[in-house]
């Protein structure tokens, strides 16, 4: 033992002195910087004995035998011949269950013995029967059906299936209820052995929902931090964007070319071009485009918090028809986007191309510090249709592969026509389910004709500081420096800013 004094003290034993049980006294000092910097006494425990030596009376001819039935023997003084038995395994055989390889231990529970790998798993899926992308207690989600989906498929182990962290899941968007996806995309720590486990996944996946293919990813990827860009689709029929279009009835009378109803009265002016109001729709809606305070377009949210901005990159709009009517895809770039966000913007350019309100309404909603009440657009027209991760492709592209959905694109596209397209536009009830919402856009149920009037009875009411336009107002104001992508707000923490 150590006497802690930088000298060896405490014991009286010489060096060599074999103690009962087999040690041996070994006294040890150090140097550092001309001086002793460490003493010490040490017990060396003897695994084997050796030979007897005459020279020495340090070391006695025999070890003390502590278990007589069990002498010790080295392997020098092993018979020849004799070999030793091996210690049993503590566990069992490897089995192969469901095309899983398992370990069992002393207690029989299974262990996936093969390795997670982290991946980026591009799905997509038909929102309608489902409440959401993302997991939610008592709530029947995309996220529940495709985990046990991967754990019948040996993907998730059945020790880390029910807690995502386990296996650091995250999803790039939080789709709404009713909401569709093309192409959204999963990051998990997932296992990749046997081969074929994408076959495997898709083998206990309804039909509504697909998983297109996975690529391996650096150990620190998030798909929903490192998401730069989202890309939604919303689709429209082109009567709904025309103001002398008659809703009034109980079952839309249909156009002769997609945008006049048949039996129209008499003396009704004559209806505008397809491309007049195609192109009146993209201009409101560019308006959006910039940074602006969506505090209004959202659930949730008030003027004051940081997280009601968000930048719109651009509009997109093209028209295509089916089964003889014509049908605007309107498709939204952002960086992100908040609750109800989309659908809120769809809701009013739609008011202000039907003439129900005021154009003047949009500006007063993204500048106001009022809170209005927004237009929100039916949920199951609009569908992601892409997540972009170009910062992360140009810094970790070359380890892995770029992400990008042209890897899967025959396969997304094959989906989103057979599903999204075919189950939204195609159906019977979405020229009449657009036709009841579209109805009810009137305002009577809005006020638009007050929302100038309160906004500046609001302005009257504030502090002369508080007066001036907020930051990031202006339709052509540039994107800050550092957008925050992802950013959360208290409820939309479980629901996220891109929950469209």
């Amino acid at each position: 033992r150590h006497g802690g004094k930088g000298r060896a003290g405490g014991c009286a034993l010489e060096q060599g002195t074999v103690c009962e049980g087999g040690s041996i006294v070994c006294r040890t000092e150090g140097e550092g910087r001309g001086r002793k910097v460490f003493a010490g006494v040490f017990l060396l425990r003897r695994m084997t004995t050796p030979k007897a030596s005459s020279d020495t009376g340090a070391l006695p001819e025999e070890e003390p035998k502590q278990k007589a039935e069990e002498p010790v023997v080295t392997k020098a003084e092993e018979p020849e011949g004799k070999t030793e038995e091996p210690k049993p395994k503590t566990k069992a055989v490897q089995t192969l269950v469901e095309g899983r390889e398992y370990d069992e231990n002393q207690q029989g529970q299974k262990i996936n013995k093969l390795k997670k790998r982290k991946v980026a798993l591009y799905v997509g899926y038909y929102g309608k029967a489902y409440q959401g992308m993302q997991r939610n207690p008592g709530a029947h989600t995309i996220e529940d059906v495709l985990e046990k989906a991967l754990n019948k498929a040996g993907g998730i182990s059945d020790d880390n299936f029910g807690d995502m962290t386990k296996v650091s899941w995250m999803r790039a968007a939080r789709t709404d209820k009713g909401v569709s996806a093309a192409c959204n995309v999963v990051s998990l720590k997932m296992v990749l052995e046997p081969e074929g486990v994408l076959d495997r996944i898709n083998e206990h996946l309804p039909e509504d929902i697909r998983a297109f293919g996975f690529v391996r990813v650096t150990g620190g990827f998030c798909s929903r931090k490192m998401c730069d860009r989202r890309r939604y689709g919303y689709v429209l029929p082109l009567w709904a964007l025309d103001p002398s279009h008659s809703v009034e009835g109980n079952k839309r009378q249909k156009a002769s070319a997609g945008s006049a109803p048949s039996g129209a009265a008499a003396g009704e002016s004559e209806r505008a071009s397809k491309d007049e109001l195609v192109s009146r729709f993209s201009a409101i809606l560019q308006q959006f485009q910039g940074t602006h305070n969506f505090h209004s377009y959202t659930k949730g949210k008030e003027w004051s918090e940081p997280q009601a901005k968000r930048f719109i990159i651009r509009w997109r709009l093209e028209t295509f028809e089916l089964n003889g009517e014509t049908y605007v895809k309107c498709e939204v770039l952002g960086q992100s986007f908040l609750y109800h966000q989309i659908r809120k913007m769809i809701g009013m350019a739609l008011a202000i191309s039907r003439n129900v309100a005021p154009e003047e309404c949009l500006q007063i909603a993204l500048n106001s510090r009022k809170k209005f009440n927004v237009p929100l657009a039916p949920e199951f027209p609009l569908y992601l249709e892409e997540c972009v991760f170009n910062s992360y492709n140009k810094k970790h592209g070359h380890l892995h592969g770029e992400l990008s959905r042209d890897r899967f694109l025959s396969e997304i596209n094959a989906f989103k026509r057979a599903m999204i397209d075919k189950k939204i536009v195609e159906s019977a009830e979405f020229n009449e389910d657009v036709l009841t919402w579209v109805r009810g856009l009137n305002d009577g149920l809005y006020h638009f004709s007050q929302w100038k009037k309160w906004d500046e009875e609001a302005r009257a009411a504030m502090p002369a500081k508080a007066k001036r336009a907020p930051k990031g107002g202006s339709a052509g104001e540039k994107a800050p420096a550092k957008e925050a992508v992802g950013a959360e707000g208290p409820k939309e923490a479980e629901k996220g800013p891109d929950k469209e």
